[in-house]
């Protein structure tokens, strides 16, 4: 027996000890934080290369054999429910800006639609503008409230995400309900953020911004803003907006891969293996999509037809690569382990960031046992 499997043996003699419960109800101990992060992240901290082949034949059994893309499936509809919360955040600054320029907004929305609107839809495009336009006078708690109620109903994305990425690490949540339920909400809040960041900075570009700062300035008195956006800001922009866009994108899919699973490296890391791959896959993915939708979106109903199917299709591969990419952060610390001497070919060892849940799993557990004894000695 090594000296690493010596220390995890006897962290199973003392109650102070992380333990890991396995999907199937396994429970091991493992090391504290602070032992994993020196035995085993410090010492082990670069994989050898003979290891590679096993990590990838671990992601493609994932994919395969455990519905890797099922998950990824579910994860994609929840997308659909947490872009609400930020649908309603542009709604929101929109509404407010609007409440303060309404007759300048007004007109320029009358003579953009008499220009790009046909005539038999112009008049349910006024009454749209109107509608969205009006609605300021509504009070702002009830908009508040509105986007309180949209949050709830995307933070089941990140939950969803959670129990996908407990399962690529083969363990079961050791938090709370309440805990659980407290830290995915404040999840969900910066990720919303987090979108609606990335999605300006996308969209903030001179052939979409220029025209309309343009169309803007006079009436709304922003001609200095204009002049800045037009010569001295979007200039710069237009070299740094790819790389913002990808370091914001790390950063919170490297948040992402760090809260949700029932896992504790120690200190936040903004770059791993899996957040490499995952912004990769997504970059390939966003790249596919938009070559499509420049070249075959435009010809007729089936080109408009396969743009919204291959938008989905997309959006599945994409979260599929998000779960690719923390299960190959799993198999990484798997290796670390394996290298400095622990046991970890059925179970990840890395420390839980808690383990108080499992006392009612193995109770629930333990009685549901029983109850099914009890029916077979009936029979």
């Amino acid at each position: 027996m090594s000296k690493r499997e010596e220390s995890v043996a006897a962290a199973s003699t003392s109650s102070q000890q992380p333990r890991v419960a396995a999907a199937g109800g396994k429970v091991a101990t493992t090391l504290s934080k602070d032992e994993y992060r020196q035995e085993v992240f410090k010492e082990q901290r670069w994989i050898h290369p003979r290891a590679w082949p096993l990590i990838i034949r671990r992601l493609y059994f994932e994919f395969f054999y455990h519905s890797l893309i099922d998950k990824g499936a579910t994860l994609s509809f929840f997308t659909l429910l947490t872009a609400m919360p930020t649908l309603l955040a542009f709604y929101a600054i929109t509404t407010l800006f609007l409440d303060h320029n309404r007759s300048q907004i007004l007109q320029l929305t009358d003579e953009f639609i008499s220009k790009n609107i046909p005539h038999n839809y112009a008049d349910n495009a006024r009454h749209i503008a109107l509608v969205l336009i009006g609605s300021t006078e509504q009070s702002v708690i009830m908009l508040v409230i509105s986007v309180l109620f949209a949050l709830f109903s995307s933070s089941a994305y990140v939950r969803a995400f959670s129990r996908s990425a407990n399962s690529m690490y083969g363990r079961l949540e050791g938090r709370s309900i309440i805990r659980t339920w407290a830290t995915m909400w404040a999840l969900t809040l910066t990720l919303v953020l987090g979108m609606v960041i990335i999605a300006g900075a996308y969209f903030m570009r001179e052939d979409l911004l220029l025209p309309l700062l343009e169309r803007l300035a006079e009436p709304l008195g922003w001609e200095n803003v204009f002049l800045f956006m037009a010569n001295h800001f979007l200039p710069v922009w237009r070299y740094v907006r790819w790389p913002a866009i990808l370091l914001l994108t790390m950063l919170f899919i490297a948040l992402l891969y760090h809260v949700t699973p029932n896992v504790q490296h120690g200190r936040f890391r903004w770059v791993t293996s899996g957040s490499i791959f995952a912004v990769a896959g997504i970059a390939l993915v966003i790249y596919v999509l938009e070559f499509y939708l420049s070249h075959f979106a435009h010809i007729g109903l089936f080109g408009a037809l396969g743009g919204v199917l291959s938008a989905l299709f997309g959006l599945l591969i994409a979260n599929t690569m998000l779960l690719l990419g923390i299960k190959l952060d799993a198999e990484v610390a798997r290796i670390r382990e394996l290298q400095a001497g622990i046991s970890s070919e059925k179970l990840i060892r890395t420390p839980p960031r808690a383990s108080n849940a499992l006392n009612s799993y193995q109770k629930l557990n333990t009685q549901l046992e029983q109850q099914s004894v009890q029916l077979r000695e009936q029979e």
